[in-house]
C-alpha cells in the first residue's frame, strides 16, 4: 500500500500525490532562476573557497547587498565562522543569525527553518547564508546535508529565496564538492561566479537512494501492530539504559510514536523496530510496508494542529535517514548520548 504523504511544501496536512522517481531518475524541478542575487525567483549559489579571505567576501557581499534591497538575511554558519560575519555587520533589524551547528545537526532541521523565516517576511524575498557540510562531520550527517541541498532545489523552485552555501573544497572530499556543483546552478570560485557546467536539475545523490545498511546483529528487534504503548516504553528504557539524557529521552519516545501512528494510519501491516547504540548515539530504526511518495515530506510545518509526522521527527532528532520505495520504508532516528571521560565522540 502507498502511504499518501500529506503538506503543502513538504509538509503533512493535505494529501499529495507526487511520486518516487526511480533509481537513477532526477526529479523535475520548475521555474529556475540561476541568475546571481535575482531579487526575485529563486536562486542557489555555492561558494568553493580555499582562503578564508574569499569565504568572507562571497558571504558578506551577499549579506550586504541583500540588506540594500531590503531583503531579510538569514545566516546560518558554524560558529567560529558567524561569529566572524556578524563581527563585520552592522545590527540590522533583517539580519538574523542561526548556530549551524545546531540548527544543521540535522539537516532535515535547515529547509523548514527558511520557511519560517520566509512565513514571517511574507511578501518579500528573503536570503539564506546557509553551510550545511563542514569538515569532522560523520558519513551520515555528511549524506544527509548532499541530499539536503538538491531538496532545497525543489522546496524552492517557485519562491522568493536566494541560497548562498560555502564549501571548503580545501578540507572537504572532492565527492563533497561534485555533489555542491551538481545541486547549485551557480558557483563561485576565486575566478569569479558563473553557471556551474555540472549542475543537474533536479540531480539526487545516488546515496540517498542506496538501502540503509543492515542494524547490526546486537541490535534489539520488536515487531509491532497495534500496541504502540509497548514499543514507547521499550524504547525509553532502551535508551535510558543506553545512557540517553533524560531531557532528550521524551524527544526520542515523541519521534518514535510518531512514526509508528504513521505505520497503523497508512499500511495494512505492522512494522519493526530496532534499537541499538554506539559509544556516542542511541539509534532507533523503523521500517514498514509503506512508501512515501512526497520526496520534501517532513520539511514543511504542519499548517494545522495535527499530522505533525516527521516534521516533528527532523525536529527533535539529531538527524534522520529515510529510504523509501514500492519495498517499503525505513526510518532511522539518531540521538547523540552525552559526551563522557573516555569515550570518543564520532
Amino acid at each position: 500500500m502507498i502511504r499518501r504523504s500529506a503538506g503543502t511544501r513538504g509538509g503533512l496536512s493535505v494529501k499529495m500525490e507526487a511520486q518516487v522517481a526511480p533509481a537513477g531518475a532526477t526529479w523535475t524541478v520548475t521555474n529556475m532562476d540561476a541568475e546571481f542575487a535575482t531579487g526575485g525567483g529563486f536562486s542557489h549559489e555555492a561558494v568553493l573557497y580555499r582562503q578564508p579571505a574569499q569565504y568572507r567576501s562571497a558571504v558578506l557581499g551577499f549579506v550586504q547587498d541583500g540588506l540594500t534591497q531590503s531583503q531579510p538575511v538569514l545566516v546560518a554558519l558554524p560558529p567560529v565562522a558567524g561569529e566572524s560575519i556578524r563581527g563585520s555587520l552592522s545590527e540590522h533589524p533583517d539580519l538574523a543569525f542561526v548556530d549551524m551547528d545546531q540548527l544543521g545537526r540535522n539537516p532535515g532541521r535547515i529547509i523548514p527553518a527558511v520557511w519560517d523565516f520566509a512565513d514571517r517576511h511574507a511578501g518579500r524575498p528573503v536570503r539564506f547564508v546557509s553551510e550545511p557540510v563542514w569538515p569532522g562531520r560523520s558519513a551520515a550527517e555528511i549524506r544527509a546535508a548532499v541530499t539536503h541541498e538538491a531538496m532545497v532545489n525543489l522546496a524552492f523552485a517557485a519562491a522568493s529565496v536566494s541560497v548562498l552555501c560555502p564549501y571548503d573544497v580545501s578540507r572537504l572530499a572532492p565527492a563533497v564538492t561534485a555533489h555542491a556543483s551538481r545541486t547549485h546552478p551557480v558557483l563561485h570560485t576565486e575566478d569569479g561566479a558563473s553557471e556551474s557546467p555540472d549542475y543537474a536539475a533536479g540531480h539526487i545523490p545516488p546515496s540517498a537512494r542506496w538501502a540503509l545498511a543492515r542494524p547490526p546483529q546486537r541490535a534489539q528487534r520488536l515487531d509491532y501492530t497495534t500496541d504502540l504503548k509497548a514499543v514507547r516504553a521499550a524504547v525509553s528504557r532502551y535508551a535510558t539504559d543506553a545512557g540517553l539524557a533524560a531531557d532528550r529521552l521524551p524527544d526520542l519516545v515523541i519521534a518514535v510514536g510518531e512514526v509508528i501512528a504513521n505505520t497503523l494510519r497508512h499500511t495494512d501491516g505492522g512494522g519493526t523496530v530496532y534499537l541499538w547504540h554506539t559509544r556516542s548515539e542511541v539509534i532507533c530504526q523503523i521500517s514498514d510496508s509503506g512508501w512515501i511518495t512526497d520526496p520534501l515530506v517532513g520539511l514543511r510545518r504542519p499548517l494545522g494542529p495535527g499530522g505533525l509526522g516527521l516534521w516533528v521527527v527532523n525536529q527533535v532528532c539529531d538527524l534522520v535517514e529515510l529510504r523509501t520505495g514500492k519495498r517499503g520504508t525505513s526510518i532511522r532516528m539518531h540521538m547523540s548520548l552525552p559526551a563522557r571521560k573516555g569515550r570518543r565522540r564520532g
